[in-house]
């Protein structure tokens, strides 16, 4: 008769042999509670229906306090209702949003780790000399979250009182209409330089260090116009203190039904936009893929949840997953090549 645990038999081993067997059965004990656990696991992994059974992370690359910032908010405390388990925002700014798209790149596909995805996203790869990501491989796309135009602004002083007379002046003094938007390299930027290429006009930049300190400065007439997001501008707007010639989007924005569009007046088939999505790390499975598609989705489907959008100057966009995902790719290949068109300074 032999041992479970051991080759040895079982009379008389002498202390040397209740040695080798003690260690034994520890290993094997541990082998097999090893293997338990690495079963569990297995089992969740291919269970999403089992999905979540702890707290996830939701990373965003941008300061507390921001758009970007209060829509994760938003979307997470739905999320933790809807899910059960509780979602907490981690914003981890830097580098134009890619600190925190370097955590989520480098994370486990399982669903503890998502990612609010901000437009600046798309334009980096263009931007810096290298990422440590790919921007689109590297990401599993869940749902487009919403879009806000940007706005072409201008101070009521400033002689052009439309987007039309603002390309007359410009054509007729290349490069001596001051502008200023959130920095070389921001949405706000690339936007414009988009503008000039397609109207064939030449502005001057002024950039600034995001924030308030674009409008800040347009208020003072320290620049007469700027390129900036609608959801930052409504108050300006909607009090008469700034005037808005234009929006990028290709159809107008909801809460401006007034303003026209740049499409529609000096460049058509002008769209730039700003926008929000959910993604993960790559290689999520597809089950998991689907139920966080469709709890995004019926959260954005909420009128509370699309009136506090709304009140930051969003629209609720759900998309499929693949739409987000096609939609990243050519956003991507759109800005990259933009920025090297236009010759833009790459950044480190």
């Amino acid at each position: 008769m032999r041992c479970a645990y051991s080759a040895l038999p079982c009379s008389s081993p002498g202390p040397a042999g209740y040695l080798r067997l003690l260690k034994r059965k520890s290993t094997c004990v541990l082998a097999a509670g090893l293997t338990f656990v690495l079963c569990v696991a297995e089992s969740l992994a291919q269970n999403p229906d089992k999905w979540p059974t702890r707290p996830i992370r939701m990373v965003h690359g941008f300061i507390s306090g921001g758009s970007v910032d209060i829509t994760a908010r938003l979307l997470a405390a739905h999320m933790t209702e809807v899910l059960g388990q509780q979602v907490i925002v981690d914003g981890r700014p830097g580098a134009g949003g890619t600190t925190g798209a370097t955590i989520v790149a480098r994370s486990d596909a399982d669903g503890y780790t998502l990612f609010l995805m901000a437009s600046g996203h798309a334009t980096s790869p263009g931007l810096y000399r290298s990422l440590p990501y790919d921007p689109v491989k590297d990401f599993t796309m869940l749902s487009m979250v919403a879009s806000n135009p940007m706005v072409v602004l201008a101070n009521p002083a400033f002689a052009a009182k439309t987007i039309q007379e603002l390309v007359q002046r410009a054509r007729a003094s290349p490069g001596q209409i001051n502008y200023g938007s959130g920095g070389i390299g921001s949405g706000m930027h690339l936007a414009a330089v988009l503008f000039e290429a397609r109207t064939g006009v030449k502005l001057n930049h002024i950039p600034y260090k995001g924030g308030n300190a674009g409008p800040v400065a347009l208020l003072a007439n320290d620049i007469p116009v700027l390129f900036t997001t609608a959801g930052g501008s409504t108050s300006y707007v909607d009090t008469g203190r700034l005037r808005a010639l234009a929006v990028t989007t290709k159809k107008r924005f909801v809460l401006w039904p007034d303003v026209p569009t740049i499409a529609e007046t000096v460049a058509p088939g002008f769209d730039v936009l700003a926008w929000y999505a959910v993604a993960a790390p790559k290689n999520m499975q597809a089950a998991l893929v689907t139920r966080l598609n469709a709890t995004v989705s019926e959260i954005l489907s909420r009128p509370d949840v699309t009136g506090k959008l709304l009140a930051l100057g969003a629209e609720a966009r759900a998309t499929s997953a693949r739409e987000a995902q096609n939609f990243l790719a050519s956003e991507v290949a759109r800005w990259t090549r933009l920025v090297r068109d236009e010759k833009i300074p790459p950044q480190d």
